[in-house]
C-alpha cells in the first residue's frame, strides 16, 4: 500500500472511496475507463472512533476506561486498513497500480476538501448519494456532501461526481455543468462497462491484451459519437465474454462475503472484549469505591490521632512545666537547706567556741579560732626557707610558697623592725582574720615566733605579672574589666567597714588572680602590725625603686603622711590606666588626657585585650584620669560614680569569649576537700592519729564501732583523740562561698 507526498502531481485522479465496497466498484470502473492514462490514488476519510461514538454505539453502559477505548480506536484502525486492502486487491485484478491517501477526520466532506488544499488536487472523483436517484432518473437537486465539497474546495480542482456508474454533475475548470451537458448516455456507459469487463476477462487469459491509451480519454467524456464507435468495435462474442465476467464478479462477491463474514466474526469478538472490559472496570471501580472508603476511614483515624497528638503534647507541656516549677522549689529548698546547716554548724561551731573561751586563757582562745604554726611547722613548709621558694619581697616583707597541711600556701615574713609584742600581734592578726571578702586574700593562721603570716596560694600570679607580658596570652579586656570590677568591690568593703580599713599600699603586685582570674588584694591591714612609722621604709623603698612604687602613692600622704580612703582611690585609678593601656607608669596620665581632648582614645588603648567598646571605655578613662587628681576633693566616690559605671560594664562581659568574667569555678572540688571515707566535701574536718583528715561524723562512727586502725593505712592508732582541722575548714568554706 504506498502512501501520497505532501503535493501531489497534476495529471493524478483521487478517487474518494466509502466504507461499502460493492457501492464503489462501479465508481472505480468509471474512473479507470475514463482516466485510463493517468494515475490513481485512492482518498478515503476515516472517522477516529472516539469516546461519543464508543457510547453511541451503547457498548457500555458507563463511561469507558482509557484502556477501552484505546483497544476500540485500535480495532477501528485495523478495519479501515482491510477495507483499503479490497480496494487494492479489486484493483491489482484489473491491473492497475494506485496510490492511497488516509486521512482521519470526524468530518468526511470537511476531510476531502482538506485534502484539495493540502495537496493540491487537480481531479476528483466522488459518489453521490444513491437516495438522490429514483428508479435511474436523476432528480435535480445536489446532495448535501457534493455541494459541501463544491463550495469548499478550490477552483482549480475538476470535479465528477458519480452515481451507479453514472455522472451526474461536474465541475470542469471551476464551472458547474449539469447532467445533460456532460453526462454520457447511460447505454454508451453501460457498453463501456461491458468493455471495462470484457478486458478484465481478457486481461486474465492474455496480460497483454488490457491497455490503456494516454491520449484523448479526457475529452471523449462527453464525446456520444466516438464513444458509440467504440462500442461499434466490440465484436458478437461479447455475450459469452459477459458470461465470463458474471462469473469472475460471482466469485468476487463471494470472497467478499467470506470477509464481511470474517469482519461479523471480528466483531463479535470486540463487543465480547468490550465486554470483558466492562466487566474490569466495573471491578476497578468497585475496587476503587473500597479504596476510597478504607482512605476516608484511614483520614478520619488520622484527625483522631492528630487531636489525641495535641492534647497529649499539650498535657506534656504542662507536666513539663510542673517537673521545672518543682525543681526549682527543690532546689531552692536545697539551697536553704544547706545554708540552714551551715548557719546552724557555724552557730554550734560558735557555742562551743564560747564555752572554751570560758575554760581556757585568752591566747588560746585565739589559737582556736585562728590557728597558730611553730616555727618549725613554718621552716618545713618553706623548705628552710628556700630563696628559690620566694614568689615576692616588698617594704613589708618577703612572701614563700609552702606547702602546709598537704595544702599550698602563701607565707609572709614581715619584718622586725617596729615588732610588738607576741600578745599584740596575736591579738591584732585575730582582728584582721575576722575580715572576709571574696575580693580579699583570705588568712589562713599565724606564726607568732616568725612574725609570719599564712595565706591561700593563688596559681595565676599577680596583676602586674600579668600586664608587663608581650605575648599572646595578654588579659582579654573583658577579664580586665572584671579586675577593675573586683578591686572596686574590694576597697568600698573595706572602707565600709567599721573601723574603716585603708589599705594603703595597693598597687598591680598587690592583686593576685585565682585560677578563674577573680581578683583578691593581698597585704590588707599589714601596716597595723607595726607600731613605728613606716615613713623611713617607704622613703627608702621610694629612693631605691622611684619611678615605679611612687607612682602609685597619694600625692598628698606624701605632704601629709596621713592615709585617707582617698589614697586609695588615687592608686586604684593609676591601676585603671594601666588596666586600659598596658603602658608603662612614665607619662600615662598625660598621654590619656592628651588623647581624650584630641578625641582619638584609640591611640592609647591597649589592643592586644581585644577590639574595646568605645563608649564604656571613654568613661572608665574619664573615671580614671579623675582617680588621678592631685586634690583629693575632685577624686570621684567608689560607690556614686566609680562602681555605677563598673557593675553594669562588667555585666555585659560576663558570658563573653574568649575568657568568662564570672566569679563561680566550673572545677571541682579539690582532693583533699574530700573526706577518704565517705567521698565528699567535709564539714567538719578532723585530723586522727594517722594524720589524715576525716569528716568529722564519719571518723567518730569508725572508732565508735570499734575500729582502732586507720581507714587508710590499716595500722593500729597511737590513740584516738581528734583535733580540728581548722586550716582545712577556712579553706573549705572560701571555696564554697565561691560556689
Amino acid at each position: 500500500m504506498g502512501s501520497v507526498g505532501a503535493a501531489a502531481m497534476d495529471d493524478t485522479v483521487y478517487v474518494a472511496v466509502g466504507n461499502n465496497v460493492n457501492k464503489t466498484k462501479q465508481l472505480l470502473y468509471w474512473t479507470i475507463h475514463t482516466f485510463s492514462a493517468r494515475p490513481i490514488c485512492l482518498l478515503h476519510v476515516h472517522q477516529p472512533y472516539s469516546t461519543n461514538s464508543f457510547t453511541d454505539r451503547n457498548l457500555s453502559a458507563i463511561e469507558p476506561s482509557d484502556h477501552a477505548i484505546k483497544a476500540f480506536q485500535e480495532q477501528g484502525s485495523k478495519q479501515v486498513h482491510e477495507l483499503l486492502d479490497q480496494y487494492i486487491f479489486i484493483l491489482k485484478k484489473l491491473k492497475v497500480k494506485a496510490k492511497v491517501l488516509l486521512i482521519d477526520k470526524d468530518d468526511i466532506e470537511k476531510g476531502i476538501a482538506e485534502a484539495i488544499a493540502q495537496h493540491n488536487i487537480r481531479w476528483l472523483v466522488m459518489g453521490e448519494a444513491a437516495d438522490k436517484s429514483n428508479s435511474g432518473e436523476l432528480v435535480e437537486q445536489e446532495s448535501e456532501k457534493a455541494i459541501i465539497v463544491r463550495e469548499q474546495a478550490f477552483l482549480s480542482c475538476n470535479i465528477w461526481l458519480i452515481c451507479k456508474g453514472e455522472p451526474t454533475r461536474t465541475r470542469v475548470d471551476g464551472e458547474h455543468t449539469s447532467e445533460v451537458e456532460t453526462a454520457p448516455q447511460l447505454s454508451v456507459l453501460n457498453s463501456k462497462t461491458e468493455a471495462i469487463q470484457s478486458e478484465m476477462i481478457n486481461s486474465e487469459l492474455n496480460p497483454n491484451a488490457l491497455k490503456y491509451s494516454d491520449s484523448g480519454d479526457t475529452e471523449e467524456t462527453g464525446n456520444v459519437s466516438s464513444q458509440c464507435s467504440l462500442q461499434s468495435k466490440w465484436s458478437l462474442s461479447s455475450f459469452v465474454r459477459r458470461s465470463k465476467l458474471t462469473d469472475f464478479l460471482f466469485h468476487e462477491d463471494k470472497e467478499l462475503e467470506s470477509l464481511c463474514a470474517k469482519e461479523i466474526s471480528r466483531r463479535k469478538e470486540v463487543e465480547e472484549q468490550i465486554v470483558r472490559v466492562k466487566q474490569q472496570v466495573q471491578e476497578m471501580k468497585n475496587q476503587q469505591d473500597e479504596i476510597m472508603h478504607e482512605l476516608q476511614m484511614v483520614q478520619d483515624r488520622k484527625s483522631t490521632l492528630k487531636n489525641q497528638l495535641s492534647e497529649s503534647q499539650c498535657t506534656v507541656t504542662e507536666l513539663e512545666e510542673k517537673i521545672i516549677s518543682a525543681v526549682d522549689l527543690l532546689i531552692s529548698f536545697r539551697e536553704k537547706r544547706d545554708m540552714l546547716r551551715i548557719e546552724h554548724k557555724n552557730a554550734v561551731r560558735k557555742v562551743k567556741v564560747l564555752k572554751e573561751f570560758r575554760e581556757a586563757d585568752t591566747r588560746l582562745s585565739y589559737r582556736v579560732e585562728f590557728p597558730a604554726f611553730s616555727f618549725i611547722e613554718i621552716n618545713e613548709a618553706t623548705n628552710d626557707l628556700d630563696p628559690s621558694w620566694k614568689i615576692g619581697e616588698g617594704r613589708y616583707g618577703s612572701v614563700y610558697k609552702g606547702l602546709l597541711c598537704n595544702m599550698h600556701v602563701a607565707i609572709k615574713m614581715l619584718p622586725s623592725y617596729g615588732s610588738q609584742s607576741q600578745l599584740e600581734f596575736q591579738h591584732q592578726v585575730e582582728i584582721l582574720s575576722r575580715v572576709r571578702h571574696p575580693n580579699l586574700l583570705t588568712p589562713i593562721g599565724s606564726c607568732v615566733e616568725s612574725r609570719s603570716l599564712v595565706y591561700e596560694y593563688l596559681n595565676n600570679g599577680s596583676l602586674e605579672s600579668h600586664l608587663v607580658r608581650k605575648d599572646k596570652t595578654s588579659l582579654p579586656w573583658q577579664i580586665r574589666v572584671s579586675i577593675a570590677a573586683n578591686i572596686c568591690s574590694a576597697l568600698i568593703f573595706l572602707h565600709c567597714n567599721d573601723p574603716c580599713i585603708i589599705h594603703g599600699n595597693l598597687k598591680p603586685s598587690k592583686v593576685l588572680l585565682d585560677a578563674n582570674f577573680v581578683a583578691k588584694l593581698s597585704d590588707v591591714g599589714i601596716p597595723s602590725l607595726f607600731q613605728c612609722s613606716v615613713d623611713s621604709a617607704v622613703t627608702t623603698t621610694a629612693c631605691r625603686n622611684k619611678n615605679e612604687s611612687m607612682a602609685y602613692v597619694d600625692p598628698e600622704y606624701l605632704v601629709t603622711s596621713k592615709l585617707t580612703p582617698e589614697s586609695d582611690v588615687y592608686s586604684f585609678g593609676v591601676i585603671l590606666l594601666q588596666l586600659l593601656t598596658g603602658r608603662p607608669l612614665f607619662g600615662l596620665v598625660r598621654d590619656m588626657k592628651c588623647a581624650l581632648e584630641k578625641d582619638n582614645l584609640k591611640s592609647v588603648l591597649d589592643f592586644s585585650a581585644g577590639e574595646w567598646p568605645l563608649y564604656q571605655t571613654k568613661q572608665l578613662a574619664c573615671l580614671a584620669l579623675r582617680c588621678c587628681e592631685k586634690t583629693w576633693l575632685n577624686r570621684p566616690d567608689l560607690v556614686s560614680e566609680i562602681w555605677s559605671v563598673l557593675e553594669p560594664f562588667r555585666t555585659t562581659c560576663i558570658n563573653m569569649p574568649p575568657y568568662l568574667a564570672s566569679k563561680k569555678p566550673h572545677h571541682p572540688p579539690p582532693p583533699h576537700f574530700l573526706c577518704p571515707i565517705v567521698q565528699e566535701v567535709m564539714e567538719e574536718p578532723y585530723i586522727a592519729a594517722d594524720g589524715y583528715t576525716y569528716e568529722a561524723e564519719a571518723i567518730k562512727e569508725w572508732l565508735n564501732s570499734g575500729h582502732n586502725t586507720s581507714p587508710m593505712t590499716n595500722l593500729k592508732l597511737e590513740h584516738t583523740d581528734l583535733v580540728p582541722n581548722y586550716v582545712l575548714h577556712n579553706a573549705i568554706q572560701e571555696w564554697q562561698q565561691l560556689i
